[in-house]
């Protein structure tokens, strides 16, 4: 696969430089839609990156663990009352809601109601199996947090549902004020009740209750924005078999999602210490913290695709796909070499000493930030290209290829084999959804060779100038001026290379 596909060849869209070649992503529309996003998530990483360092410090290691582990078994849950029900309905609401309102409302009613039944129904399930659950992890101290739990199986379903119901409706800017919202919310109730009794069930209670009031607000938003009204609804019956119909394919890749993310951490919670649990699931933290910018990418512009393809616009959904491709690589090929870089000074100076265990895992993990980068720019579009079957197979063969070398290798090699593991297959699964995506809207290999080429080139150099600013520093004080003088150095060298007009960004962002 090389040179440029065939919908280059189509385009005339070229510009003089490298940096605005293609569909601007940051005017007009577009750019409304990623501030929103991408402000509402800076939002929610800083709350809950605060919440992380006051989960960490005030629990140490083992209490930590421990709750990280009974949250894998939360969200594990939560894909028997979420399955893929939320993106099935995303599709539709987006196929329909211009042409066809009262069937795109009719839509949100009936799968909500399946939402809420199943969300009930594994609620009461996990507090029946939160006994047998702790005895095979072999770790007695989580059953109560199982059973506490069970509330935010419930109530986190409702919220997912209802976020990414709006994101259907293209309403972006206020599923990102729920998104905000949910942040804030949770890090003032979690943290404000660890503060004041520091146990893992307190955080556990908390949780519950901060996703009950979140689920509550969005179901509002829901209606307001879907407007919707009980006496407009038509043709249930066939709705909601479609809807069901496409959440099969949308159910396995959401089963190989749980799966990537979550059976790593109850597998190493099996076979090694809770400690163990905290240093990867703090890697595994850090890690959503930087691929925020990508996700917000992904979900802002996934509806896009697939509304300009059904009108005709093939090549107006590819230039888009293209930047947004090009924009990713320019921002995450230097990040992933710098937190190598910085990892050694960061993790002991941010969390304590005692997560230095967790310094190699957070190295490792830098490479699975570019891959899940890939990935969150690219799957969520191709659900809305009606691929979701090709995603789900890749998806299912790269999950299961996990779990197994999660297993073999954790118990030879210890946390370090589930790092490992996971890099590998997220590799895979992102190479072969980048491809599928360009079976569907053929970009430019050129162009996004030429970008990549010239990024790496940046990297080197920031690379350079990183190491040499760690050796006379240390602590918090050399972690500040490495990422100063590294962050310099890829703006001045993007500006040089006119991969980004960052004048040109402040001003949109800005107004």
């Amino acid at each position: 696969m090389s040179g440029d596909g065939p919908g280059e060849r189509k385009r005339q869209t070229g510009t003089s430089g490298e940096g605005s070649s293609g569909t601007d992503l940051f005017t007009g529309e577009f750019s409304s839609r990623i501030s929103s996003e991408f402000g509402a998530r800076l939002i929610h990483i800083v709350t809950s990156g605060v919440l992380l360092l006051v989960l960490t410090r005030v629990l140490g290691p083992n209490l930590y663990g421990l709750l990280a582990l009974s949250i894998a078994v939360f969200t594990f849950s939560r894909f028997l009352s979420e399955s893929g029900l939320h993106w099935s309905a995303a599709r539709y609401i987006a196929e329909y809601k211009d042409d066809d309102p009262a069937r795109a409302a009719t839509v949100v009613v009936v799968t909500r109601r399946i939402v809420f039944l199943t969300s009930g129904l594994v609620a009461i399930g996990l507090v029946v199996a939160a006994g047998p659950l702790s005895r095979v992890l072999e770790q007695p101290g989580i059953y109560p947090l199982l059973i506490a739990g069970s509330g935010v199986v419930f109530f986190y379903s409702i919220h997912r549902f209802n976020r990414h119901i709006i994101q259907g409706y293209e309403a972006i800017e206020t599923s990102a004020t729920l998104h905000m919202l949910e942040g804030v919310i949770t890090v003032g109730i979690v943290a404000g009740a660890v503060l004041y009794r520091p146990t893992a069930l307190v955080a556990v209670l908390g949780y519950v209750a901060a996703y009950g009031i979140v689920a509550v607000i969005g179901t509002v938003s829901v209606n307001r924005v879907g407007a919707i009204r009980e006496h407009d609804l038509i043709d249930r019956r066939a709705i909601r078999w479609r809807v069901l119909r496409y959440n099969v394919p949308l159910s396995a890749t959401r089963l190989s999602n749980v799966t990537d993310k979550q059976v790593d951490i109850i597998l190493v919670g099996y076979f090694l210490a809770p400690a163990a649990v905290a240093y990867y699931a703090l890697s595994k933290q850090i890690a959503d913290f930087v691929r925020v910018p990508a996700a917000s990418l992904g979900f802002a512009l996934s509806p896009t695709y697939g509304s300009q393809k059904s009108q005709g616009n093939v090549e107006s959904a590819t230039t888009v796909f293209e930047e947004s491709l090009r924009q990713t690589l320019i921002l995450y090929i230097p990040a992933c070499a710098g937190i190598v870089l910085v990892a050694e000074t960061a993790i002991p100076a941010v969390f304590g000493d005692t997560y230095a265990g967790a310094i190699v895992l957070v190295q490792i993990f830098a490479a699975f930030i570019f891959f899940d980068a890939l990935v969150k720019i690219t799957v969520p579009g191709l659900d809305y290209l009606g691929r979701a079957r090709a995603r789900a197979i890749a998806n299912a063969g790269t999950a299961s290829a996990n779990v197994v070398l999660n297993i073999i290798l954790i118990p030879t090699v210890g946390v370090v084999g589930a790092a490992v593991a996971t890099v590998l297959t997220t590799g895979i699964y992102a190479a072969v959804a980048v491809y599928i995506m360009y079976t569907e809207l053929a970009f430019s290999i050129r162009r996004v060779t030429e970008c990549m080429v010239k990024v790496s080139a940046i990297t080197v150099v920031m690379g350079l100038a990183v190491f040499v600013s760690l050796g006379p520093l240390s602590g918090l004080l050399a972690l500040l001026v490495s990422i100063t003088i590294g962050v310099a150095v890829w703006i001045g060298a993007c500006q040089l290379f006119d991969l980004i007009d960052f004048r040109s960004l402040y001003g949109h962002f800005l107004g």
